[in-house]
């Protein structure tokens, strides 16, 4: 998708907020276990939520997952774990999904132990969590954030009272909060808390990510983001703590952030003429005007789901005359391109990838680097006569060569690459979970843009005695791209897996929490009825009514500060 988002964890977006602000491109209630988040308010903890980040970014679509009922007093952290990995789902189905945001938390970490994982998952994939700080603070001492904002993997955000003092209520323990945001009157007159600072930093996150990734094809990771936020230590700073007369923190300074991660992370890397290239319009708006290129992708392109896909380098390396006119010289390619080659129907042929796959050693040599390795086709590779190699499984949904499935056997299968199994679409294998620890791998190759089915079967369902089984995705350079342990059958693992290019992909199977068994491995081809059963997520019968307990948890503040039912404000 080409949209970019923000996650709402939290009570529910009203219909009344979607209608000021625009409806929600995914919804459910995950504590109602429906697709009803609206629940006959007018407003809700939630809807504010919503607002803190639409004023503060409202080219961002957002992601409505409740996990509290209406009127925000309880909270259900089985329904946080579903959520997020329904956000795991969505982003592995292509959903640029910018940030997480949590307004809600508690004491102790145990309460967390559901979703915990979850975070962690999102983290690696670098779609981060944003949590508030909490509402226990005094004027008197420095107080630690609750959790899941006290995790190291989580932005926590406290509170200022929208003149850069810190917010007497907001727990801002110094090293503890990574930055404070306004969390006084605000979105609304009447409104205070750290629920409303956080989703304001989380709409900067989610905009960092989005431009950076839509111009360099990767994400910010976790200290990048920090140091976008901390605008590299020199963000402005707030006014000094009453609860010691000497302590200061970050202020949210969206622009300030944007402009830095665009300076930093952006412009070095990119070359907004081939901005231009890429987009016939934008030649007929703009001409060779980068500067003004620029601004449309900062203030329209990278919303309408732009990026630039045209490359200098793989366009002069597609033509032998182009290579021996220009080189390697990037900016001669992209003005070749705007004043002939487009007219005389040129287009870009080399696939950088595609000649790393077929000369390993050089891929080695570059790391993998994708210009480098263009540089070296254009420099040398041609001449030396090497494979240009090709594109693999080029069209979505073709199917690949078919191989003999490779099952475990005798054989235990080791989490390494060397030695995987081996499975096709339309084909089943069969293991064993041996021990605690024990990972089994199995490789599969997948066209770009083909959507796959993958389940694993144990004592639930039937394929074996594995009682609860976890499934992962990983690329072929073993880096993780997706992952689930209770969508199918009971406790078994199944999820929708749409490969982002053509090449082998690995499927590791292992036990959840150490359980041990047979099980059975399967990819199938989407069908309609296998998107419905898992658009359905964990069936109503999965779920035990006992994990909807009254947790010692809260959303933190919905109106005036004497209202929270836990003592936590």
């Amino acid at each position: 998708m080409g949209s970019w988002s923000v996650g709402i964890v939290d009570s529910g977006v009203t219909n009344e907020t979607e209608a000021a602000y625009g409806a929600s491109v995914f919804a459910r209630d995950y504590y109602g276990r429906d697709t009803d988040t609206d629940g006959g308010r007018l407003t809700s903890h939630g809807s504010k939520v919503a607002q803190a980040a639409e004023q503060t970014n409202s080219y961002l679509d957002r992601l409505d997952l409740q996990i509290s009922n209406d009127s925000g007093s309880r909270i259900s952290s089985f329904a946080i774990r579903d959520a997020l990995n329904d956000v795991n789902r969505l982003a592995s189905d292509g959903w640029n999904i910018g940030a997480i945001n949590m307004s809600f938390g508690g004491v102790t970490s145990s309460w967390t132990s559901y979703f915990r994982s979850q975070i962690a998952i999102l983290h690696d994939q670098r779609i981060y969590c944003v949590a508030s700080a909490g509402n226990s603070g005094t004027r008197t001492y420095l107080e630690y954030p609750h959790y899941p904002a006290r995790f190291g993997n989580v932005l926590s955000v406290g509170s200022h009272d929208g003149q850069g003092n810190p917010s007497w209520f907001s727990q801002n323990y110094s090293g503890g909060v990574h930055v404070l945001a306004d969390g006084e009157n605000f979105p609304n007159q009447g409104d205070y808390g750290t629920s409303y600072s956080a989703p304001q930093v989380t709409a900067t996150v989610a905009t960092m990510q989005a431009l950076v990734e839509a111009s360099t094809g990767t994400r910010l990771t976790f200290s990048e983001v920090v140091d976008g936020l901390q605008q590299g230590g020199h963000a402005p700073r707030s006014g000094l703590d009453t609860a010691d007369s000497r302590t200061s923190y970050y202020l949210l300074d969206h622009q300030g952030a944007v402009n830095y991660v665009l300076s930093t992370h952006v412009d070095p890397s990119v070359s907004w003429l081939e901005y231009i290239a890429s987009y016939s319009d934008l030649e007929a708006v703009f001409g060779r005007d980068t500067a003004a290129a620029r601004s449309h992708f900062i203030h329209s392109g990278v919303w309408e789901g732009r990026f630039s896909e045209f490359d200098g380098l793989e366009y002069l390396a597609s033509y032998s005359d182009l290579r021996a006119a220009f080189g390697t010289d990037r900016h001669a390619a992209v003005t070749h391109y705007l004043d002939s080659g487009r007219a005389e129907g040129r287009t870009v042929s080399f696939d950088a990838d595609a000649y790393m796959a077929a000369n390993p050693d050089i891929a080695a040599v570059v790391n993998g680097d994708r210009d480098r390795a263009t540089e070296h086709w254009i420099a040398n590779g041609a001449a030396e006569g090497r494979s240009p190699g090709h594109s693999g499984l080029a069209s979505a949904g073709a199917a690949p060569e078919p191989i003999a499935v490779v099952a475990e056997g005798g054989t235990d299968f080791a989490r390494t690459s060397d030695g995987a199994g081996r499975i096709a679409v339309g084909q089943s294998a069969s293991g064993e979970i041996q021990s605690d620890g024990d990972r089994d791998w199995y490789a599969a190759d997948l066209a770009d843009g083909q959507t796959v089915m993958v389940h694993v079967s144990g004592a639930p369902g039937g394929g074996g005695s594995l009682v609860d089984a976890d499934i992962y995705v990983y690329d072929e350079a073993g880096h993780y791209i997706a992952y689930d342990f209770d969508s199918g059958s009971g406790s078994d693992a199944q999820l929708a897996f749409t490969a982002p290019t053509s090449g082998t992909y690995y499927l590791e199977v292992d036990g959840h929490l150490g359980h041990t068994g047979s099980y059975s491995l399967s990819v199938a081809a989407l069908t309609a009825s296998a998107m419905d059963d898992l658009a359905a997520g964990i069936d109503a019968t999965d779920r035990e009514p006992a994990s909807f307990e009254d947790l010692r948890i809260a959303l933190l503040s919905d109106g005036g500060l004497a209202t929270d039912p836990f003592g936590l404000l």
